[in-house]
């Protein structure tokens, strides 16, 4: 007969192994204990705290009116229940409110009464501030819109409730580049060199716009998408990184760039927004960098002639802002917010400044999931915004120069006064030096 405390002994360690083995799984899935859980009873989780004060802006702000970020918000865009069909279908996000947002908030930054009028003041300050003249869009102009499919893991047929670009945003940004501003269908290319463009994009835009260009890292001239052909060694950095220094040559080609990112928390990143959407642009990633005072990757890439330096918008589309990168988009996760109580973000934020853009997302970032922003991982990221904002005089002291010349500062930084009532220096005073959000709800 065995020795029962033998036995005994031995049940409790495959009962410990058990444990184990589903906590790996639940690291391995990237899932928490509490993942999905949305009792109300729970306390609302800790907003981030920066390390800087609020309203203590650095940097000098870009754009027609420096500094100045739009946020659209209207909750008619999105009645999705969280639990019928998908976020991305048409009864879930309704294409002609989202129309309305984007027509709104291009009006809103560039200080025109129309659309059309709009897109000649973004073109005609873009193109004073790099030695082109006054002049609007010109015939035969590239323009490359980078978009964020990161989670279109399943290929061309990716149908999961996970977060990507959204078919209604392109579909609107199509419909203002070709009606208002004048750009050819041929002359527009939508892009993600390393991730797929699903059908479920593509097709809806393709057959209303058959001309415009598609490109993706499955593109093989007969399923609509263009191949990425990399252009070696085009890309430069300042310090010690293993991203890549290659960009997909019709990017290189580009006259013009609109940066179209997302608004989430990314578990190795803190947040992605603009600057990061751009690890979609270059043939290698590095994660993560989040130490202050030290050489920051994204500087380069905003800083670049190639990428940031032939930027003439930058959009995030908050229609579902999500905590995590591999969150799906449900009622649980909608529950799990400060700001909206439950409501989705419902947003659309756009600015000439890359680094006003990411600081507004950041504040909304941190302040609707507090230390839940990707799975509780309360780094400091917003340190490359402080790099960016102070790339004359970092505080890594970097010499930031990746196209041969030291680089002024690429935009400005605040963090808002409160969530509540998300002011900014230049909301505060007329003669504020920093950001301006200007709300539009």
């Amino acid at each position: 007969m065995k020795n029962p405390t033998i036995q005994s002994i031995s049940s409790c360690k495959s009962i410990l192994l058990m444990v184990l083995l589903s906590a790996v799984l639940f690291v391995n899935h990237g899932l928490r204990a509490d993942d999905g859980v949305s009792d109300s009873s729970k306390p609302a989780p800790k907003v981030w705290v920066p390390r800087d004060a609020a309203n203590s802006p650095i940097g000098a702000g870009k754009g027609i009116f420096p500094g100045r970020v739009v946020w659209c918000r209207d909750t008619a865009a999105t009645p999705y229940d969280g639990v019928t069909g998908h976020w991305w279908d048409e009864s879930s996000t309704k294409q002609d409110i989202v129309e309305a947002m984007i027509s709104k908030s291009i009006c809103g930054l560039s200080g025109a009464s129309n659309d059309d009028d709009a897109w000649k003041k973004i073109f005609s300050y873009y193109n004073s501030t790099h030695d082109k003249g006054t002049k609007g869009y010109q015939s035969g102009e590239m323009i490359a819109i980078k978009i964020n499919c990161n989670n279109a893991y399943e290929g061309y047929t990716d149908v999961d409730n996970q977060i990507d670009a959204s078919k209604q945003t392109i579909l609107a940004l199509i419909r203002q580049l070709v009606n208002h501003a004048g750009v050819p269908q041929n002359k527009i290319m939508f892009y993600e060199a390393i991730r797929v463009i699903p059908d479920r994009i593509y097709k809806p835009c393709h057959q209303e716009f058959p001309g415009v260009l598609w490109m993706d890292s499955k593109g093989n001239n007969e399923n609509g998408r263009l191949p990425v052909v990399w252009r070696e060694n085009t890309l430069h950095y300042s310090g010690p990184t293993k991203c890549g220094t290659s960009i997909p040559q019709k990017v290189f080609e580009a006259d013009y760039l609109i940066n179209m990112s997302l608004v989430k928390g990314h578990i190795s990143m803190g947040v992605s927004l603009t600057a990061k959407n751009h690890y979609g642009s270059i043939n290698a990633q590095d994660h993560p960098w989040y130490n202050p005072g030290v050489y920051h990757p994204f500087v380069d890439l905003i800083g670049s002639k190639y990428l940031g330096g032939k930027t003439i918008l930058y959009i995030m589309d908050g229609l579902y802002g999500i905590r995590d990168v591999n969150d799906v988009v449900n009622k649980e996760f909608a529950a799990w917010n400060n700001l909206f109580k439950g409501q989705w973000l419902s947003s659309i934020f756009m600015s000439q400044d890359p680094v006003a853009i990411d600081g507004v997302g950041y504040d909304f970032l941190r302040s609707e999931f507090g230390n839940r922003l990707a799975r509780g991982s309360e780094a400091p990221t917003d340190t490359y915004m402080h790099e960016a904002a102070l790339a004359n005089d970092p505080p890594s002291k970097t010499v930031y120069k990746p196209d041969g010349v030291r680089l002024s500062s690429l935009g400005v930084h605040e963090h808002w006064n409160n969530p509540e009532k998300k002011q900014y220096s230049r909301n505060l005073s007329p003669n504020g030096k920093g950001v301006e959000l200007v709300k539009i709800q």
